[in-house]
């Protein structure tokens, strides 16, 4: 039977001492930055339509009539990528998105817009696809989409988390 010796017990005590200082470390740093990482979802949530008596969210007010989402959905990933996909945004009464005929996303972290995108186009049944960018902070908490008509930063018809 073959006997260890003492310098390999030695050798296997010092690299099992290495390897768990080491792993914790290197997944705590890897936890830690996993939230900047390129690409990084840090919201996905369905978007619903405003009410004119809606609230005020980060200084932007609701659109002046009801809107009404049949599908709508915002993505936001920490480099600043944005995508809104909505289908159905429409006022209610009329059927049709009406006078508006873009739209437009800022982004709300920490209880601030922080970013908006350029427009795109809103179809008369209410339909349109959106992939813009805007700078983030590096912590975005509790972050938000508002959908803002015709590039109009100050007033949303839909977001999400309401």
């Amino acid at each position: 039977m073959h006997r260890p010796t003492r310098t390999a017990a030695v050798v296997a005590g010092a690299v099992l001492g290495i390897t768990t200082l080491v792993a914790p470390a290197a997944s705590a740093s890897e936890g830690s930055s996993g939230h900047h990482r390129a690409g990084h979802t840090i919201l996905r949530a369905d978007l619903m339509g405003s009410m004119p008596n809606g609230p005020t969210i980060a200084m932007v007010k609701p659109g002046q009539l009801p809107w009404v989402v049949d599908e709508g959905m915002a993505r936001v990933r920490s480099d600043g990528r944005v995508r809104v996909r909505v289908e159905g945004l429409v006022i209610p009464a009329m059927g049709t998105p009406g006078p508006v005929k873009s739209i437009s996303a800022s982004v709300v972290c920490n209880g601030m817009v922080v970013g908006t995108t350029m427009t795109a186009p809103l179809d008369m049944e209410g339909d349109a696809r959106l992939d813009g960018m805007v700078w983030l902070p590096k912590m975005c908490d509790m972050p938000m989409v508002l959908v803002n008509p015709n590039g109009n930063a100050g007033a949303y018809i839909a977001a999400t988390g309401l």
